[in-house]
């Protein structure tokens, strides 16, 4: 499992990093896209650092 939290914090800063490119520099769609995947990356990259400092948060 340890394996796919590292990935989703990966994932999550790729997305923080594409997110943000687009929101400047892209052409109309793609900007509106890439605003939104900045937070979900976000989202993402704390959810994956909290999944690998305490294992079990969301187990009963």
């Amino acid at each position: 499992m340890l394996v796919i939290y590292i990935s989703m914090v990966i994932v999550g800063i790729l997305m923080i990093g594409w997110g943000f490119w687009a929101a400047y520099y892209a052409r109309k769609p793609f900007n509106m896209i890439g605003a939104v995947f900045t937070p979900i990356g976000l989202i993402v990259a704390l959810l994956g650092v909290l999944l690998i400092c305490v294992p079990g948060f969301f187990s009963s």
